[in-house]
């Protein structure tokens, strides 16, 4: 075996060495980790030996390692040493390159969220839509760390870069150009339709909870309509306090450790007459299936899609060839289940139907139906 593959083969024990540590697990051996190098190995060896063209093994290195932490946890990383600094720059700003918030979905940077007054809003990409390619770089099947570090580089360096955005019923593709734009203040809106206000909150923050707070006070309505889609930004803290001044009252949500029992985040919030309903989907993620946990303890009703499925707290494992990224904390869904890899599924399900807003028309349709059986 060449020098290179060898490396390979090494690098793979390495993380899953390092999986096996950050599970707690005893003994690799007895869970087939050793088989899974083996195999590895074998497939190294017949792809070189069969493939029509000769694939670099550092394309291959990288998708293994990409492979098995994601099968591990679906929004982990394995970030090769070369491109750790490159990473933390991206990783570390105080807000995302051009506005734009990705998870990954179906191999694809998957769209979570667009800042109010950003260069991805001015552009006109939509949570739920993916990214084929950033610059001349295709991002499919890359890892997600490859498609934030390049919009960072491209917003750092030249001030823009070119996106090439599949739409979410993937039936159409178009390139667009963000250009980088001053930072926009970013507020919590209340719309009111037809007398039923809907309550948006685009960042779960800590200054965000005083301007619920204030954006609620003069509210008299019967039934409140919360809209999370596309809602991916903030801290979890934060989002149970926003929660529990939305729908009044004690909320308690409880986060699973790998080590130990966990915790529960608790907060209280003022007495609430009102029903409240929240939008939610794909695009609700991390802070934002925080918040849809809070209101849902307090028994508000989900109408609209699955959430992300994703509201791990990720801590590095550093190695001589890379650093780990894997989930060291996670909320828990009401049915007891990890919300990691599992989303929060809505109690209203609503089918996405092109050029409609089906899931708000439900929400206001059952806020309405509510409003009218209160006042009778």
């Amino acid at each position: 075996m060449k020098p290179r593959a060898v490396f390979l083969v090494v690098s793979l024990v390495v993380v899953v060495g390092l999986a096996g540590f950050a599970s707690g697990a005893a003994s690799l051996a007895g869970k087939g980790g050793f088989r899974l190098v083996g195999l590895f190995g074998q497939a190294l060896a017949l792809i070189r030996a069969n493939y029509v063209e000769e694939v670099p093994v550092d394309k291959l290195e990288l998708g293994a390692m990409t492979g098995l932490v994601e099968a591990a946890d679906p929004g982990g990383m394995w970030v090769p040493k070369e491109a750790t600094a490159a990473w933390n720059a991206a990783r570390t700003r105080t807000s995302p390159a051009f506005g734009l918030v990705l998870g990954k979905r179906s191999s694809y940077p998957f769209v979570l969220q667009v800042l109010p007054g950003s260069a991805a809003e001015k552009a006109g990409i939509l949570p739920g839509e993916l990214i084929e390619r950033i610059g001349d770089e295709p991002v499919r099947a890359r890892p997600l760390w490859r498609s934030q570090v390049l919009l960072d580089e491209g917003e750092r360096q030249r001030g823009e870069v070119t996106v090439d955005v599949i739409d979410r019923q993937l039936d159409g593709e178009r390139r667009l150009t963000l250009r980088a734009l001053p930072p926009s203040a970013i507020g919590v809106t209340v719309s009111d339709h037809a007398t039923i206000p809907v309550l948006r909150v685009p960042v779960l923050d800590e200054l965000a909870v005083s301007r619920v707070e204030a954006a609620l006070a003069s509210l008299t309505a019967d039934t409140l309509v919360v809209d999370l889609r596309g809602l991916a930004v903030g801290d979890a803290k934060s989002a149970v306090r926003i929660a529990a001044m939305i729908a009044g009252g004690a909320v308690e949500v409880k986060r699973e450790r790998r080590d130990d029992a966990g915790d529960v985040l608790k907060a209280s919030g003022p007495v609430r007459a009102w029903r409240v309903l929240a939008c939610v989907d794909a695009a609700t993620a991390g802070p934002g299936e925080v918040l849809a946990l809070g209101l849902k303890s307090r028994g508000a009703t989900l109408v609209g899609g699955e959430s992300f499925g994703d509201t791990g707290e990720r801590k590095v494992v550093h190695a001589s060839a890379g650093d780990l990224w894997l989930a060291d904390r996670w909320c828990v869904r009401p049915d007891g289940k990890p919300l990691l890899g599992n989303g929060l599924k809505p109690d209203e399900p609503v089918r996405y139907r092109k050029d409609v807003d089906a899931v708000l028309d439900r929400a206001l349709e059952l806020a309405r139906g509510s409003a009218a059986k209160q006042a009778a």
